[in-house]
């Protein structure tokens, strides 16, 4: 009997530990949440604004509302020839006319500030200070252009480089039963580059319903390529006069790959003239000294004991 009751005592013992050990975590708990909701309370509500960056909340609109303004100054052609060039670059850095302008403008103004404060200094000594001088402002004016030409020329490459390997895509993909635009498709998933992305480009302008003549005239007017150009107009002409397109396709793909290979042969027929400037300049010397240094010392030797 004893042990009963010690164990009843010891098990009500146990009972009410673990009730009052709850109820300290479930305060202590219950404390955390208020502490935490005090100090949620006590901060200021910021708007989304206010929670990004100071670049973006700053300098970002006023970059862009100084390029608005320069936008409405600016001449309609001006803004339209920096949307071409911008347009065959594809848009690097996410730029638009206006802020390509802005852009411009303010390399120009610290190319000529550069530059009279190298006139009004005088660091240079006698006619290289103008030479610099002009060579700042130059820069300044010239290099927003020079980038994005440059820029869109390799571009330019890349897409004549890979259209011969998609036109052979396009071929199969045709031939085993898909339309041009399925085709299209296929390469877009598997393919990368700039050829893929001005396709995807085209094939989203057919689909939100512009027409497949303009869309094909675009691509061509923003690629400024050629093959691709004329590739553009024999699609054109086979959807107008209801031509096979596997036939246009193929016949194209066959011309390119010709056109490839004169190309190869021309640039492997230039090595020898490349050449020339590197071997004359920097190989013979070097065999020379190789060669007919270790005589040369000889004999000079030779020549310093018959002296004695």
């Amino acid at each position: 009997m004893p042990f009963v009751i010690a164990g009843m005592v010891f098990t009500l013992l146990v009972a009410i530990g673990f009730i009052i050990g709850t109820n300290i975590e479930h305060s202590a708990h219950i404390r955390q949440v208020q502490q935490i909701t005090t100090a949620r309370e006590s901060e200021p509500i910021l708007a989304p604004e206010m929670t990004k960056p100071w670049s973006h909340r700053i300098i970002v609109p006023m970059l862009e509302r100084i390029s608005g303004v320069i936008g409405k100054l600016a001449p309609s052609s001006v803004l339209q020839t920096n949307r071409q060039r911008l347009q065959q670059a594809a848009h690097p850095w996410g730029l638009t006319a206006e802020v390509f302008l802005m852009v411009r403008v303010l390399t120009t103004l610290v190319g000529l500030s550069i530059a009279g404060l190298i006139l009004l200094r005088g660091l240079l000594p006698g006619n290289i200070t103008w030479l610099a001088a002009i060579a700042a402002a130059s820069v300044g004016m010239l290099a927003p252009g020079w980038m994005v030409d440059r820029i869109a020329q390799d571009r330019r490459r890349e897409i004549k480089k890979d259209l011969p390997n998609i036109i052979d895509l396009l071929v199969v993909s045709v031939e085993a039963g898909l339309g041009l635009d399925g085709a299209i498709s296929e390469i877009i998933e598997r393919e990368s580059g700039p050829l893929t992305e001005e396709f995807e480009q085209t094939l989203t302008e057919i689909r939100l319903g512009k027409q497949r003549q303009d869309a094909w005239r675009n691509l061509a007017k923003r690629s400024q390529v050629d093959d691709l150009s004329a590739f553009m107009a024999a699609i054109c002409q086979a959807e107008e006069l209801g031509s096979s397109i596997s036939r246009v396709l193929r016949t194209h793909s066959d011309t390119l790959r010709i056109k490839r290979k004169i190309h190869v042969r021309e640039l492997a027929n230039m090595i020898p003239v490349k050449m020339l400037f590197p071997l004359v300049f920097c190989i013979f010397p070097s065999m020379f000294v190789v060669i007919l240094g270790p005589g040369a010392i000889t004999i000079m030797h030779t020549m310093g004991n018959m002296a004695k």
